[in-house]
């Protein structure tokens, strides 16, 4: 993408629902739309910082994307960045602002805490962003981001990858078409099959914001707005996390606005597998996401389906295609050619619900979504 087309590009804020397969029925959102004046150059330079595991994913997905004319490999971890980068035949960036300079988009893998203000800076650049979840870990950072997004009509979506998983949009399309009739419930189950390391654990943020979320977020995205929760949960088998305020393993009752009731399950440590499943029960018909050869349960009834045949390892796994999509929509949204697929305001929606569960955690009672303000 030339410096001319990106100096001829504006953008406006939409409100209301916006019309994209992943987001047709969401709950209204600042959109922010690029308008390009010439469609002659698609290609563009990204900058991606921070390339642990995940980030490592990213990049090698970035690479594969055709469009994608440069792409600039940072972290903290300079040895590390260097050898992908030539692995990957990317340029390896010495400092943030070397993998800045002349981009037209950046992705944000990096540890949570810097987040927010790797976002402004490439805002203030003019850059398209993507970062992975959550913006911050508290709900005054997060909503510090959500302003400067809005100051600057600036494009930033947020990580959320079911969104974008074949099994959570077909849900989806049945629950919002109305084939299930009045959705009275739903359960998620959310289950690691190995705990990150206690570093990890330390500055996450606790089980409701770092592994939750996600479930937050497809709730207020499939379903409705969440008004209450109840949360509870127990630090068995991983007693260290008590001195960080942590669980490793809760569950949470959600009331949504408009009835419907959900309950959340998570786990640090499921040996059988990555266990990411849904069940989803209305008036008409029951549904399930993630149920499949490769779900990590076993069925004990004599003609029960055969599962775990073998068993998902990781979330790259899982998912593997639902972040390839990803990735690949926020190219065409850095490009100005599709809306975006889950904004600052989804992502801060969801860290309220959290903090809201966690707050419950904290106070063994049902807290209002409202009141976390």
């Amino acid at each position: 993408m030339s410096p001319r087309t990106r100096s001829g590009a504006s953008c406006r804020p939409q409100f209301g629902t916006s019309q994209t397969p992943q987001e047709i029925g969401a709950a209204a959102s600042f959109i922010c739309v690029k308008e390009i004046r010439s469609l002659e150059s698609r290609r563009v330079k990204i900058a991606i910082l921070g390339v642990g595991r995940l980030g490592a994913f990213h990049a090698k997905v970035l690479r594969e994307l055709p469009g994608v004319d440069e792409l600039r490999i940072n972290d903290a971890d300079a040895g590390r960045a260097a050898a992908l980068a030539k692995t990957l035949g990317a340029k390896h960036a010495p400092s943030i602002d070397a993998a800045l300079a002349g981009a037209d988009a950046a992705v944000i893998v990096t540890p949570t805490g810097t987040h927010a203000e790797l976002i402004r800076r490439a805002l203030d650049e003019g850059l398209a962003v993507f970062c992975e979840k959550p913006i911050a870990l508290d709900l005054e950072s997060t909503r510090r981001v959500v302003d400067h997004v809005d100051k600057t009509k600036g494009r930033v979506q947020i990580g959320f990858q079911r969104r974008f998983d074949a099994g959570f949009q077909e849900a989806r399309r049945r629950v919002r078409g109305g084939h299930l009739g009045t959705v009275y419930s739903f359960h998620m189950t959310s289950r690691d099959a190995l705990p990150p390391p206690d570093a990890y654990i330390e500055t996450s943020g606790g089980q409701f914001v770092d592994q939750l979320i996600h479930d937050f977020d497809v709730t207020r995205w499939m379903f409705d707005e969440v008004d209450e929760v109840y949360a509870t949960g127990s630090t068995l088998g991983f007693p260290q996390y008590a001195k960080w305020g942590d669980v490793a393993t809760s569950g949470a009752v959600l009331t949504l606005r408009g009835g419907t009731v959900g309950l959340l399950d998570a786990a640090r440590h499921n040996e059988a597998g990555y266990d990411i499943h849904v069940e989803i029960y209305g008036a008409k018909d029951a549904i399930a996401i993630g149920l499949d050869p490769r779900t990590p349960m076993s069925s004990v009834e004599r003609d029960g389906p055969k599962m775990k045949d073998p068993a998902y390892p990781t979330f790259f796994v899982r998912f593997d295609a639902a972040y390839r999509a990803e990735l690949a929509h926020f190219l065409r949204f850095a490009r100005g050619e599709a809306e975006n697929a889950c904004t600052v305001r989804d992502g801060m929606e969801a860290l309220r619900i959290a903090l809201a569960a966690r707050r419950s955690l904290k106070e063994h009672r049902p807290v209002a979504v409202k009141d976390i303000a």
